[in-house]
C-alpha cells in the first residue's frame, strides 16, 4: 500500500468508527469551504434575510470595507461559523477597528441555521472575546452555544 493510500485508510477508518455529527443534513457542504467563501455566503444570506422580512438590504460595495452588509441603515459585520462536536460556535475575525453598527453571526447546524445580533458597544464590552493571537489585540473570537442563538424568525425585530 502507497502512502497515500494508507492515509486515506486511516481517515476512512477514522469516520467510520466515530459518530459524525456532520456527516448527514442539508448544509454539510458548509464543512468544505474555504473561509472566503463561507463570508461570501453568509453576507449573501443575511441580505437575502433581510429582503425577505420585507427590509432594505445591500451588500458593502467593497470586500474589504469596514463592515459587510447595510440593513435598514444598520451597518453589520457578518460572522458564521459551523457547530462544534461540543454544539458551540466560534465566530472568528471579530475585529473592535471596524466602523459597523452591529455584530449579525449565523451559527450553522448539520440541518438547522440559528443568529444572533449584537450592538458594537457590547461587543467591544460586554461579550466575553478571546484574542486569537496570543499578546495581540487585532481580531477575537466569540464563542456561542446553541441556546444563545436564535431563531430565524426573530431576525426583523432588531431592524425596528
Amino acid at each position: 500500500m502507497n502512502p497515500l493510500a494508507h492515509l486515506a485508510k486511516l481517515i476512512a477508518d477514522t469516520v467510520q468508527g466515530s459518530p459524525q455529527k456532520w456527516a448527514r443534513g442539508p448544509f454539510i457542504g458548509i464543512k468544505a469551504l474555504s473561509p472566503t467563501e463561507k463570508g461570501n455566503i453568509a453576507e449573501a444570506f443575511v441580505v437575502w434575510l433581510a429582503r425577505h422580512h420585507g427590509l432594505e438590504a445591500d451588500p458593502h460595495k467593497s470586500k474589504r470595507g469596514e463592515y459587510d452588509v447595510m440593513v435598514a441603515d444598520k451597518k453589520l459585520e457578518v460572522k458564521m461559523a459551523s457547530e462544534d462536536v461540543s454544539g458551540n460556535f466560534q465566530f472568528n475575525g471579530i475585529r473592535h477597528d471596524r466602523k459597523y453598527d452591529m455584530l449579525c453571526v449565523i451559527g450553522i447546524s448539520p440541518d438547522d441555521v440559528r443568529f444572533n445580533i449584537y450592538p458594537k458597544s457590547e461587543v467591544t464590552t460586554d461579550l466575553t472575546l478571546v484574542a486569537m493571537q496570543k499578546n495581540t489585540n487585532a481580531t477575537y473570537k466569540l464563542t456561542r452555544k446553541k441556546s444563545e442563538l436564535l431563531d430565524l424568525a426573530e431576525f426583523p425585530k432588531f431592524f425596528k
